[in-house]
């Protein structure tokens, strides 16, 4: 799954357990943890692609403190990582889930391929819906808005690499050998089409949410 739907699920499962178990989430903190696995393609150099950061065991050593500490408020936090390896991971190639000892699961398809897309389509709207619902302050002027920077930088950032001749060098580049940039991002000029709209429409949400958090934060100042 692309970055957009992971931060898009991300917020949809957590919100949605967050209203279950009556506690509060902070939204931009789901959706960023959502793509937070992803950022080992970043650290190539030191560690393999879809191994610790994708491990399921590795993360629920990660949240002991926070379970501890938080209880049930660390729940929606955890499964908006969890997510990231359980449903967009499994959907597109496969993935280590309990790194270092090798288990593989996953149903091998693209990241352009029709049903990942249709996937990414759903959460995406399934999100929009939620923020109507519960987080209207996204699209209001809050100061706390600002934050949506934390989401919209990666985000930009796999619309840069990802539909760029250039990006798809450098991708495969620090990706290395053991899985082909090119090949799970493989898929026909419509499905290309329809990311690109994903993308742009997240982050046009995420450009005015963060335009109304520096609105209210000048007008606090002055």
């Amino acid at each position: 799954m692309l970055l957009v739907g992971h931060a898009a699920w991300a917020y949809v499962i957590s919100r949605s357990l967050a209203s279950v178990l009556n506690v509060k989430i902070n939204p931009y903190l789901v959706m960023l943890l959502g793509m937070v696995p992803d950022a080992d393609i970043l650290l190539q150099e030191y560690i393999k692609h879809r191994s610790v950061t994708h491990s399921m065991l590795f993360w629920g050593i990660v949240f002991i403190p926070f379970f501890i500490a938080y209880r049930k408020r660390s729940i929606p936090y955890f499964m908006a990582v969890v997510q990231h390896i359980m449903l967009g991971d499994v959907i597109v190639a496969s993935t280590n889930l309990i790194w270092p000892w090798r288990y593989e699961i996953g149903m091998g398809y693209s990241a352009l391929s029709p049903l990942n897309m249709a996937m990414e389509s759903i959460g995406l709207g399934l999100a929009l819906l939620l923020t109507i619902k519960y987080d209207r302050f996204i699209i209001t002027r809050n100061r706390c808005n600002i934050l949506g920077l934390v989401v919209i930088l990666p985000l930009l950032g796999s619309m840069l690499y990802l539909f760029t001749a250039n990006g798809l060098l450098f991708l495969d580049h620090i990706i290395g050998s053991n899985i082909s940039a090119k090949n799970m991002i493989r898929g026909s000029n419509d499905m290309m089409f329809v990311a690109m709209i994903l993308h742009v429409s997240f982050s046009i949400l995420l450009s005015i949410s963060i335009l109304q958090g520096m609105y209210a934060l000048i007008a606090r100042i002055h």
